[in-house]
């Protein structure tokens, strides 16, 4: 990784010219793998290598992803002494039950590990938590009340994100653990509006954040800002390309791309379309070149509807989205 920040092959791949007076760093986001594994040395070479290569902006925000048994206070100084300034905790649920069957370590305690921040004196971390609906062993309601439990006794915490799990990538086995499809959804809507009663706003369907503490990156991702990423399985959009890294060690140290795709202005277009619907809507400039009686049957039958001249989905249909742009594009 660090032999890849080092030589970013990607500037000699396009058209892209590094002017580290303009480009400078507004966000950087230490993502998979659970990175907070890392020791102080590790990171230290990694922020070491970026700071050789670009310009961090003065209110630059840099999250680490971390699950509660990787957290500690001697990592909790470590981190603050690195500029790390945003942590997204995988909380996923309380139920201990769930976690081990969803092959989390027994020493999964987010309360023990909020209460480390709670008695920092210095406490200047941005919180997010992360939490999943439609786990195994989980019944309905239990994921609002886990939430409510949480900010209930913590009140630093300023985003949350809540995920809907998708059931194709997981054992069979599990559909018979978990609440019914249409009471997720259900839970899904109580939890939106309990959020929005808390000040906790969603800026995009998974993602409920306080005013002025959503998520830099995950904006940035959403308005096709361009964008760097390193290591395995990374995807980045730079220039008007999307490129990939190859998820294996063998491939991935040839420091070879697995994947370059230069985006037209239609593909960009249709991404957009996909990433305002998930966040916020569609002005009339938008939909206005959209398949008209497609949109008004959807409106017809509820799946859309129109405010202010805005065209937005209805929260019950959010898990149809994908089909629902496919019919009005």
């Amino acid at each position: 990784m660090l032999s890849e920040i080092k030589n970013t092959l990607i500037f000699e791949k396009t058209d892209k010219i590094l002017n580290k007076q303009k480009d400078k760093l507004k966000s950087i986001y230490l993502w998979g793998w659970t990175p907070s594994i890392l020791n102080l040395v590790q990171l230290k070479q990694i922020f070491l290598n970026l700071k050789q290569k670009f310009v961090f902006d003065y209110n630059i925000e840099i999250t680490l992803e971390t699950t509660p048994n990787q957290i500690s206070l001697e990592k909790i100084i470590t981190w603050q002494e690195l500029w790390i300034n945003r942590i997204s905790i995988w909380v996923q649920t309380l139920n201990k039950k769930s976690l081990k069957e969803i092959w989390r370590e027994e020493k999964w305690d987010i309360l023990e590990w909020l209460n480390i921040i709670n008695s920092l004196s210095n406490n200047n971390f941005t919180i997010s938590i992360d939490f999943i609906i439609w786990l195994p062993y989980v019944k309905l309601w239990e994921i609002k009340e886990n939430i409510k439990l949480i900010l209930d006794k913590y009140d630093f915490i300023t985003h949350i994100s809540v995920y809907m799990l998708e059931d194709q990538y997981y054992p069979k086995t599990w559909k018979n653990l978990w609440i019914k499809e249409d009471e997720y959804l259900w839970e899904y809507i109580e939890i939106k509006k309990f959020l929005g009663k808390r000040w906790f706003f969603s800026y995009e369907i998974s993602n409920f954040a306080k005013s002025w503490y959503e998520c830099k990156h995950n904006k940035a991702y959403w308005n096709h800002s361009e964008m760097l990423a390193f290591w395995l399985w990374s995807h980045w959009f730079l220039n008007g390309y999307r490129y990939e890294n190859f998820g294996n060690f063998k491939d991935y140290y040839k420091q070879v791309l697995k994947n370059t795709q230069k985006l037209n202005k239609n593909d960009i277009f249709l991404e957009k379309l996909m990433f305002w619907l998930r966040t916020k809507w569609l002005e009339k400039n938008i939909f206005g070149v959209l398949n008209q009686q497609k949109i008004r049957d959807f409106v017809a039958w509820k799946y859309l509807k129109f405010e202010n001249n805005l065209l937005k989905i209805e929260d019950k249909w959010i898990l149809v989205i994908d089909y629902i742009l496919g019919e009005i594009i």
